[in-house]
């Protein structure tokens, strides 16, 4: 497994995505409870599927799904989850700590999918973002991702938007 490395964007200091496993799952809850409980251009029930228990998380490892993160002096500050299917490499549940946002947390896990990806051999990273969502949708157009299909509602009153990008297999 690769682990990718990037910078962050102010000075320049290195960050890098790795595998999480169940031993990390405390710390993803952790973080999954600092942010997405405030990620208020979500529906409040989405919100709180999304801060998941330690518990909730090792099923989903269990259950094939993959998590990987950036630490910063041993704290967990970045994570997202993975899993593959027959379309290709799907990412979801990003989350970073807003204390670490535009430091290359998100670069360094946008790179590490995509490497995910190659080294299993999908063709297709692909993404569901909240539909205008600017933030995202540049972060989208940085890492070479482009639409597909309409916006469609993935939750009640929540349009998103797929988005893919090829990976060279």
């Amino acid at each position: 497994m690769s682990i990718c490395v990037t910078e962050d964007d102010y000075t320049g200091e290195k960050r890098r995505a790795i595998k999480l496993g169940e031993e990390d799952a405390k710390d993803i809850s952790t973080l999954y409870k600092e942010v997405w409980p405030k990620a208020y251009e979500y529906p409040k029930e989405w919100r709180e599927k999304r801060a998941m228990s330690e518990a909730e998380i090792k099923s989903e490892m269990d259950s094939g799904h993959y998590f990987f993160g950036v630490r910063i002096e041993g704290k967990l500050v970045g994570v997202y989850k993975a899993s593959i299917t027959d379309r290709g490499c799907f990412g979801e549940q990003q989350a970073v700590h807003p204390e670490y946002s535009a430091q290359g947390v998100a670069s360094a896990m946008y790179e590490q999918f995509y490497e995910f990806a190659k080294e299993n051999k999908s063709a297709v990273n692909y993404v569901n973002i909240l539909a205008g969502n600017e933030p995202c949708e540049r972060a989208m157009s940085r890492f070479n991702f482009y639409k597909t299909g309409e916006p469609w509602e993935q939750s009640k009153g929540m349009l998103v938007q797929t988005y893919e990008r090829k990976v060279d297999v």
